[in-house]
């Protein structure tokens, strides 16, 4: 996907069980405040695995791509959101089209998974 079109009118919210976890990976952390996500894109929905219960925007900007926030409900050991996406955006100029196209103010990238390059 061409990353300049990566802009909030392209991106649609998608239900978290339309994203398989074998098709996503993490790429980074994003500070942005939950409430700050529900102002703009909506209540996250609630998921569960093995290890905990999950606030969760899902996203696809494109056919074929998606990419998905994700918080512990309880106890996250950091602030902020960990950004999961699939192939086709795993890359460090991905991650910032996609903080930007979130549209919301103060949203930033605090860690970059070392395997995304740079």
């Amino acid at each position: 996907m061409d990353l300049r079109e990566l802009n909030p009118t392209v991106l649609r919210r998608i239900p978290e069980k339309d994203v398989s976890p074998r098709d996503i990976r993490w790429l980074v952390q994003v500070d942005v405040e939950r409430t700050a996500l529900e102002e703009r894109w909506g209540a996250p929905e609630i998921t569960e695995d093995d290890f905990a219960e999950w606030f969760c925007f899902a996203f696809s900007p494109a056919e074929g791509e998606a990419f998905i926030l994700l918080r512990q409900v309880h106890h996250a050991p950091v602030a902020g959101f960990v950004l999961s996406v699939t192939r086709g955006l795993f890359s460090p100029a991905a991650a910032d089209r996609i903080v930007r196209a979130l549209d919301i103010a103060g949203a930033r990238i605090t860690h970059l998974n070392s395997e995304a390059g740079s």
